[in-house]
């Protein structure tokens, strides 16, 4: 009976450490997938890319590139006002000869 005792009482340990790893694998995954963008396909997507990104180290940016003119067009985010704003525009074939 007391065999019986420890090994029951071992289980349980084992699959609480289990239990555990489980919930704590669980937690880091949302973490992990909320700082994740995904991309999404829409009709006429093919003509545009955007990307987000740091402008000037404390200002958040929107840069979007049009595939057909090969332009890039940069939009920064106004946290005050909560809104984007138009900060310039460029030719990419030119920039890049």
């Amino acid at each position: 009976m007391k065999i019986k005792a420890i090994v029951i009482a071992l289980l349980l340990v084992v699959n609480l450490g289990l239990l555990t790893a489980v919930v704590l694998s669980v937690v880091e995954d949302k973490t992990a997938l909320a700082a994740t963008a995904f991309a999404q396909t829409m009709p006429g997507s093919s003509k545009y890319l955007m990307v987000t990104g740091r402008y000037r180290k404390s200002r958040q940016a929107l840069y979007v590139v049009n595939l057909q003119t090969r332009t890039l067009a940069v939009f920064t985010f106004d946290q005050a006002k909560k809104r984007l704003i138009y900060s310039g525009r460029a030719s990419l074939v030119a920039d890049f000869r």
